[in-house]
């Protein structure tokens, strides 16, 4: 029994490690991508860009409209454009 249990105990706490590495690599690649939105202060909501951003950090999630000025996307809130968004 002691035989068994020295070997059986290790095993499992090797395997729960590789499990708990692998999950969390997982979670880090997920490229969750959701629509940005910009801040449109002429009508002071958020407008929907229909560019899809990141949730993962890098570099900021952009889009340029028709007059050639870049806005920084972010996800939208009830109120206010909420935490920015990053390139995917």
């Amino acid at each position: 029994m002691k035989k068994l249990r020295s070997i059986f105990l290790p095993a499992v706490v090797v395997l729960l490690g590789v499990g708990a590495a692998l999950a969390s690599h997982a979670a880090k690649s997920s490229d969750s991508l959701e629509t940005g939105y910009y801040f449109d202060s002429s009508t002071s909501q958020c407008v929907s860009s229909g560019v899809q951003c990141s949730t993962n950090p890098g570099p900021a999630c952009t889009w340029t409209d028709e007059s050639n000025i870049s806005h920084n996307l972010s996800r939208s809130g009830e109120t206010m454009c909420g935490a920015p968004l990053y390139k995917p």
